[in-house]
């Protein structure tokens, strides 16, 4: 749906609840009037894997000139329980990091639902090139946390933790974690 709105939201309208070990943020707001579908994409039940093999996919704003909203889809070549996250067979570049992803479930009554966020690639350097290598999609466990926590946002900014810069981590503490690793 382009609408061509922006929308400025400002701190005391919004709370964001940063968690380093699972890559991934949530920012909670009024929806007021922000041009959003009349309900959301539901989400993968928590718990649920996905299965290896299947296809998803992805949006996202690669650092391209002139790039718009771009669709990228990938094969599911793996999960890490341990790092809340899949490994892709897909595309994943600068400027696309955060970006949502999907699974098409063609049968069901609602056939789309989001699954996580692109996190990372991360490159094949086993032979000291940059080889093809897979992309990190995190789980959307933190969502599925917080979703039924808040009645409100000013509930939600009580609870936020205050903003502070994250700390440098160790080379490979977690996958696609260093700056020389990102991608998407």
């Amino acid at each position: 749906m382009a609408t061509g709105k922006s929308v400025v939201v400002r701190r005391d309208d919004r709370a964001i609840f940063l968690d380093l070990s699972r890559d991934t943020a949530a920012i909670l707001l009024n929806r007021g009037d922000l041009p959003l579908p009349g309900s959301p994409l539901p989400f993968v039940q928590e718990g649920k894997a996905v299965k290896i093999g299947v296809e998803i996919g992805w949006l996202g704003f690669p650092a391209i000139p002139n790039a718009s909203l771009c669709f990228f889809a990938g094969i599911v070549s793996g999960h890490v329980p341990s790092q809340n996250a899949y490994l892709v067979d897909g595309a994943a570049i600068n400027g696309v990091s955060g970006g949502s992803a999907f699974h098409l479930f063609p049968t069901e009554a609602n056939p789309v639902y989001l699954m996580g966020v692109l996190s990372a690639y991360v490159p094949n350097r086993s032979t000291g090139e940059m080889l093809p290598g897979l992309s990190v999609v995190r789980l959307i466990e933190q969502f599925h946390e917080l979703a039924p926590t808040f009645a409100s946002v000013d509930q939600a900014r009580e609870a936020e933790p205050p903003a502070e810069p994250p700390s440098p981590k160790p080379e490979g503490e977690s996958l696609g974690d260093t700056p020389s690793k990102r991608g998407g």
